[in-house]
């Protein structure tokens, strides 16, 4: 023990601390796990001790529930008997059997019977008459019932016990409560534990605990209590606020409930204690540890300090020779040995040696081309006693030379001899930046002179040069001499003299070289230069270097980036971005109200000039009308060019707009020349006025856009702006917009209505029609279409109703009309895409069509635009099988031509003409017409529009093949449809 104690106190105090530390550790990670795991055990045990006490408690109250209810059965037959005697009894002598069951069981006050409308037959000995209590609860057996608690003026509460005899009568034993409170006395619950039995409502009918008060009260039982099990909670009673381990068990086969509960605070006391007894005994460890490495240390940190201050009077002279590089050095004046110290010793590559050290191999050692100047420098400090000092070179083992300083003298020793000792430093870092300063001075000396841009060097005060490079002096034409009788204020221009100043004496360093300066050669030519510069030291003046960066080309490249930013290069005029920062930011001339007027040109025809003369002729057409405008827009404010063919001109007085348009107009009045001859332009204007001084110019040259805009479509080569064409404009965005969502959004759905064929009323087709709901109603078909046809939705909108109309067929089929087809309005602009008869056939095999299950019907439009792509995509129609009608024959441009050479098996005549045409004699004789050309041509004819039994019999008088119209029927969703065609006619 003594020997472990030797070495525990021998060792240091961090091994201490660290074994100490961890063995704390250890027994403070075990104290906690044992704490822990005692209160979990005693929570456990507490737990299992509520539950044993509770079955206990219900398995007592079940034997002594099932003894009253055998009591109750073996009455039950003569209780019968009674109610049948009743009201005689003179047969039955119930009183005695109830007399004797109560005398044998003294938990029972009395025992009444009544029938099985619940009227009292008989009441016990001594008791008042009692209503009748049907609400009761059933064993879980089916057996005893169980009604509430009861308390009949100030005597003991009784609960009553009901149980069905076979005649269907009832006996009602009333249990006194005192009975269930006597099973719960004695019970191990502890101090502040509590017992319980409750009906199945949880209302106390018994407790044992602190305080009885609270028999009656009602609580609620736990959620997953069923009858025959035991549910354990962690819990604070709701009757006095303590917390407990509670069971609850309903094992007994009686509609009751017992519940047990063990306080916590009881059962986790004796655990308390142990776990404060367990932290006192850390807390004691830890301290005294704690005080053990206190003490420890104050002795470690005594011993330190001595031990430094004796290293510190032993190192202090090596770490000032480390520090200074230094060494020292002595010898007998007739010696040829040295004693060095350590660091002298290592300045030369020697290890360090108590002895001496001869001197020829100090110079052996020294560089060659050194070493026989030192000898002979040495040799005659001695000889004279003179003061020694010498640099030279070494050379060390590894190959590296170092400089060295020397220096030494005679003193006279301690035994009165004369002796020679000095110093040796390690001079080799100051000769190295010696060497660095001068290479740097040759280097800047060649970089200076040798730089291809002006270098020079000025007088801050003066301002004078104090040294110029080549490069300066071949650029800007003077000699070296010159540039050094002269200021820096001579190579500049006379406006810039306090600007030059101004920068001189800006002390800021580092300097801005952003701004672009003006310099003037000899020659007087001037030239753009950006200057970078840095304040130095000149021969002990304070002076500025400079570098002067000639970028000439650099600032006319940049003008003339500038100028291409802000033009059209093919007609050097004003973009329109630049045209609208100008209108925006003008110089406002004296009494100018800031309102203007705004002219926007379209050219008209401008885009057929490429492909019939070539854009070189359009080129020059363009420029040549530019000139012209340019020639107008100068007497009025600036003029800008928009690609590909518009002009934007302004007049900066809104009063002289009529004079701006006259000339504008009176610019297009003279043909155009150009290299493919002379050719007549003409053009839409549209003006806008700014109508307030806030109002931006890009806004204004929009409304003039639109105005343009609207001149075209109305044939007009003027016209104003008025907030209706924005509205216009803003509405039909709105509805492009929408209608691109409508489609994904399944806003679109297909209405159909009938064709019938006049010579036997048979329906033969259905004729599909787009329809589309939003949330605020339909919108008109003549509203959206167009616009679907213009923004290119028409395409993927006309194959989505191609699809639903193949699915269409399908229903129309399946209900018994597969000879039925469904026709389809096919746009001009998807027929023209050329993807139609493709589509057709997809849909065909898709769905398993038949041929001619789906009609295609095209508008003449179609075979105006691209006649010949029309007539190869309806001949394709046709080899598939796809009849095909004309639709809305008479409205467009009806040329005979295309009837006879394109492939068309119906005309449908247009509504319009079917109109009353039993009594308009113009339409009578239109249709009359295109009734007798089609039937020349051998087409189909259709009717459309048909309202009026006299229309109907007109169209039958003249040959109409079928007609279709609000008459037959209107169109309706496919259900309606297919409802109207299952209808009797």
């Amino acid at each position: 023990m003594r020997a472990a104690l030797t070495r525990v106190t021998a060792a240091s105090p961090s091994t201490v601390r660290w074994i100490g530390t961890c063995l704390g550790l250890f027994i403070s990670i075990g104290l906690v796990l044992t704490v822990v795991q005692d209160r979990l055990a005693r929570v456990e045990a507490a737990r299992r001790q509520s539950t044993a006490v509770a079955i206990g408690v219900d398995r007592l109250l079940h034997y002594e529930l099932r003894n009253l209810e055998r009591a109750l059965r073996g009455m039950a037959v003569e209780a019968d008997g009674y109610a049948e005697d009743y009201p005689e009894r003179s047969r039955w002598d119930l009183p005695a059997a109830i007399r004797g069951v109560v005398s044998r069981h003294v938990e029972l006050q009395d025992i009444d019977l009544y029938d099985a409308e619940w009227r009292a037959i008989h009441h016990g000995v001594g008791a008042h008459e009692r209503p009748a209590h049907p609400a009761y609860t059933p064993g879980h057996g089916g057996g005893l019932g169980v009604g509430g608690l009861q308390q009949e003026g100030h005597g003991e509460p009784i609960i009553p016990l009901a149980l069905r005899t076979p005649e269907g009568n009832w006996l009602v034993a009333r249990l006194r409560t005192s009975e269930l409170q006597r099973m719960l006395e004695g019970l191990d619950i502890g101090r502040r534990g509590s017992a319980g039995i409750l009906d199945w409502n949880g209302v106390v009918l018994a407790r044992q605990g602190i305080s009885g008060a609270y028999v009656g009260r009602q609580v609620p039982l736990p959620a997953n209590l069923t009858p025959g099990a035991t549910v354990q909670l962690d819990m604070v009673s709701r009757l006095d606020g303590i917390e407990r381990f509670a069971s609850f068990t309903s094992t007994s086969d009686y509609p009751f409930v017992v519940a047990v509960g063990l306080s916590k605070q009881d059962a986790m006391a004796p655990w308390w204690r142990y776990a404060v007894i367990a932290g006192c005994l850390l807390v004691l460890y830890w301290l005294g540890m704690s005080y053990l490495m206190r003490r420890m240390s104050v002795s470690e940190a005594a011993r330190r300090r001595v031990h430094d201050e004796l290293r510190r009077h032993a190192d202090w002279l090596t770490k000032a020779q480390e520090a200074s590089h230094a060494g020292v050095w002595a010898m007998e004046l007739g010696d040829d040995h040295v004693r060095a110290s350590a660091h002298a010793a290592s300045l030369f590559g020697f290890a360090p040696v108590a002895g001496m050290l001869p001197l020829a191999e100090f110079f052996q050692r020294m560089h060659v081309l050194d070493r026989q100047r030192v000898e002979r420098e040495f040799e005659q400090a001695r000889a004279n006693g003179q003061p020694f000092r010498s640099e030279y070179r070494i050379v060390m083992p590894d190959g590296q030379c170092r400089w060295i300083s020397a220096q030494g003298a005679l003193i006279e020793g301690e035994d009165h001899k004369p002796r020679m000792t000095g110093t040796i430093v390690d001079i080799t870092e100051r000769m190295a930046r010696q060497e660095e300063l001068k290479r740097a001075e040759i280097q800047f000396r060649e970089l200076f002179d040798l730089n291809p841009l002006p270098f020079w060097v000025f007088d801050i005060e003066s301002l004078r040069f104090l040294a110029v490079n080549a490069a300066a002096i071949s650029r800007y034409g003077y000699s070296r001499e010159e540039f050094l009788g002269m200021t820096i204020l001579q190579i500049r221009p006379a406006g810039e003299v306090e600007a030059v100043l101004a920068s001189v004496n800006d002390g800021a360093e580092p300097r801005d070289a952003s701004p672009v300066w003006s310099h003037v050669r000899r020659d007087g030519t001037p030239m753009h230069v950006r200057v970078h510069s840095s304040s130095i030291m000149f021969n002990g003046r304070a002076a500025r270097l400079v570098l002067a960066e000639d970028v000439s080309d650099r600032v006319a490249h940049e003008k003339d980036l500038a100028w291409r930013a802000a033009h059209d290069e093919g007609t050097g005029l004003l973009n329109l971005r630049t045209f609208v920062e100008q209108l925006d930011d003008p110089p406002e001339p004296a009494g100018n109200s800031g309102i203007y007027a705004v002219a926007y040109v379209q050219l008209r025809d401008l885009a057929f000039v490429s492909p019939t003369f070539g854009h070189r002729t359009r080129d020059e057409m363009i420029r040549s009308i530019a000139q012209r405008l340019a020639a107008v827009a100068g007497r009025h404010g600036p003029l800008a060019y928009v690609p590909a063919d518009a002009f934007v001109a302004v007049t900066r007085h809104a009063a002289d707009w009529n004079e701006l348009v006259d000339e504008l107009l009176a610019a297009f009045s003279e043909p155009v020349e150009s290299g493919s001859g002379s050719q007549r332009m003409e053009a839409w204007i549209g003006i806008a006025f700014r109508q307030a001084p806030d109002q931006g110019a890009e806004e204004v040259v929009a409304h003039a856009s639109l105005a343009a805009l609207q001149a075209r479509a109305e044939n007009s080569r003027t016209m104003h702006y008025t907030d209706s064409m924005a509205d216009d404009a803003s509405q039909r965005l709105a509805m492009i917009d929408r209608l691109r969502r409508a489609l994904p959004g399944d806003e679109f759905e297909l209405f159909f209505q009938p064709i019938q064929r006049l010579k036997d009323g048979t329906v033969f087709a259905v004729e599909a029609l787009l329809r589309w709901r939003t949330p605020s109603g339909y919108v008109a078909p003549d509203r959206f279409i167009p616009l679907s046809e213009e923004s290119g939705l028409i395409v993927p909108i006309g194959d989505w109703v191609i699809d639903k109309a193949a699915q269409a067929y399908q229903a129309v089929a399946a209900v018994g009309f597969p000879g039925m087809a469904i026709a389809v309005n096919v746009s001009a602009v998807q027929f023209m895409s050329g993807t139609v008869p493709r589509l057709l056939r997809s849909v065909h095999e898709r769905y398993g069509l038949p041929p001619g299950s789906l009609h295609v019907e095209l508008t003449e439009s179609v075979m105006l635009r691209r006649p010949d792509m029309a007539r190869a995509a309806m001949e394709e129609l046709q080899r598939d099988g796809v009849f095909i009608s004309i639709d809305d024959f008479g409205t467009g441009f009806s040329s005979m031509t295309y009837l006879r050479d394109l492939p068309v098996d119906c005309l449908k005549i247009d509504r319009s003409f079917i109109r009353h045409v039993h009594r308009d004699a113009r339409n009578a004789s239109i249709c009359q017409a295109l009734i007798a050309l089609g039937r020349g041509l051998g087409l189909g004819i259709v009717a459309e529009g048909v309202e009026a039994e006299e229309e109907l019999a007109w169209l039958k008088r003249h040959g109409v093949d079928s007609v279709q119209g609000f008459l037959i029927a209107r169109p309706a969703p496919l259900e309606e449809l297919l409802a109207w065609l299952a209808a009797p006619k």
